[in-house]
């Protein structure tokens, strides 16, 4: 894994501008934008190679430029080994930590430029990207991963060739996988789609949640299906609700690791539901929040109060709310305004430090500069505040998580994946994890054993990790 963070004021010398890129062979070279226009691109390429950047291995860097010709170029570095030839570089990465590689150019025409990149080089036995199923079908359109306490990871995964859902273990070093749930003979069951994941860490049981068909692709109705894990069986069981289309699950500390479904098809029939003992499901439907779209992950807090986001939508200025379900009585506090066409978006929510809830949109169009919001949480709600912290100006899917006291977020845009994180300034870096599927939404998680973020994924048709 490679962080990589762009000074726009350092890069923008005698009208050149700088980017950089990394160039897993055979895929075309992939450029990140200093957001900064300029009369010339520089490029860099990393000739070879996907995915992390492994300490001790000797990686290739070019830099190039369009309509350019170079009369000089210097690279250092403040660690690890470089071996340089004029607009080329092969750096052998040194061990595990931060590194810094930096390059300065003069062309023929006689413009200059400097460019500071700084690197977090990850240790070997950790860093190498597996598929978790080696199997011929597709998989891993849709993937959730989680660690329990012991820092054992969890992922659930759709089979996308057969619409199955399936469950995979790691231990470490293997990745062990057995099917929930999908269509099979005298089962009920047609296809799966849309699945979420709670974990109880101190156990390591996953609760899982997903929608269920009830006829054809072309006419499928979808009911909610829940499965747990216990002694090494699955529990399948069918949730009573009507048409579902989005939901979301989380684990009630209050309660026992209670598992709780929130519940939505369209605006007016958001519901909460509560397992309440095996195969029986208490419906609470949220008849105070007629006019809204569910929009974001549920989570609790410590003395069983639910959380959830939210778009209302019935009035001149949409906007997204955060509410807290505590029983049958609903608080609101409004986030941030956002356009109608930010109904369908999906948000992460996790905790963050103390009293905080993070907030982070799914996807945003270019420019739009979406942001964490991070909600320090009041009592009432109403009186909580929010301040805002943009993260990148153009992706299409993303997921967060909060560890080591700062969040951690994977980006996908188009087929790039990066991992961001703040420094010890705050500024985000970005760490290019090589290619992902298009149209596919990773899943990030931290292993609280080793502190390390890991990322679910689909590369080549295959669930993949990280």
């Amino acid at each position: 894994m490679l962080k990589t963070r762009l000074f726009p004021g350092v890069l923008m010398w005698s009208g050149l501008s700088l980017f950089a890129a990394c160039a897993p062979e055979p895929r075309p070279v992939e450029v990140i934008s200093s957001h900064r226009p300029g009369d010339v691109a520089l490029l860099i390429e990393r000739e070879g190679g996907a995915g992390p950047y492994v300490e001790g291995t000797p990686e290739r860097f070019r830099i190039v430029a369009s309509g350019e010709a170079f009369k000089s170029v210097r690279w250092s570095t403040d660690a690890g080994v470089l071996a340089s030839d004029v607009e080329q570089v092969t750096w052998t990465l040194p061990p595990a930590g931060t590194a810094s590689l930096s390059v300065s150019v003069e062309t023929e025409s006689g413009k200059t430029a400097e460019g500071a990149f700084h690197f977090s080089v990850v240790a070997a036995p950790l860093a190498t990207s597996t598929v978790i199923d080696p199997g011929p079908d597709e998989t891993g359109s849709v993937c959730e991963l989680a660690f329990d306490d012991a820092g054992k990871g969890h992922v659930v995964y759709t089979n996308d060739t057969h619409n199955t859902l399936w469950y995979a273990s790691w231990d470490g070093t293997t990745w062990t996988r057995e099917q929930i749930d999908g269509p099979g003979f005298n089962t009920g069951g047609m296809f799966i789609t849309k699945p979420v994941l709670a974990l109880d860490a101190v156990t390591g049981t996953p609760h899982v949640g997903y929608l269920k068909s009830t006829g054809p692709v072309s006419t499928a109705m979808f009911r909610v299906g829940y499965a747990t894990r216990v002694n090494g069986t699955w529990t399948r069981e069918a949730v009573d609700t009507p048409n579902t289309s989005r939901l979301g699950i989380a684990l009630n500390p209050a309660q026992g690791q209670q598992p709780t479904l929130v519940v939505a098809n369209s605006i007016g029939s958001l519901r909460v539901m509560t397992r309440t003992a095996a195969n029986t499901w208490a419906a609470n439907p949220l008849s105070a929040l007629t006019t809204s779209h569910l929009t974001g992950e549920p989570v609790f807090d410590a003395t069983g109060a639910l959380y959830v986001m939210t778009n209302q939508v019935s009035t001149a200025t949409p906007a997204n709310y955060l509410r807290v379900i505590r029983g049958s009585v609903i608080d609101s506090f409004k986030v941030r305004d956002t356009g109608t066409g930010f109904t369908s978006s999906w948000n992460s929510l996790v905790w963050g430090q103390g009293p905080h809830l993070l907030v982070m949109v799914s996807g945003i169009l270019e420019g739009e500069r979406a942001a964490i919001d991070d909600v320090t949480v009041g009592t009432p709600l109403s009186a909580s505040t929010v301040s805002s912290s943009p993260v990148d100006y153009r992706y299409q899917a993303s997921d967060l998580a909060y560890g080591g006291g700062k969040p951690v977020a994977v980006l996908r845009n188009g087929t790039a994946m990066e991992l961001t994180t703040p420094d010890a300034q705050g500024f985000w870096t970005y760490t290019q994890l090589g290619t992902v599927d298009d149209a596919t939404r990773p899943s990030v998680a931290i292993r609280p054993t080793d502190g390390t973020p890991h990322v679910c994924y689909q590369r080549d048709g295959k669930v993949s990790f990280q």
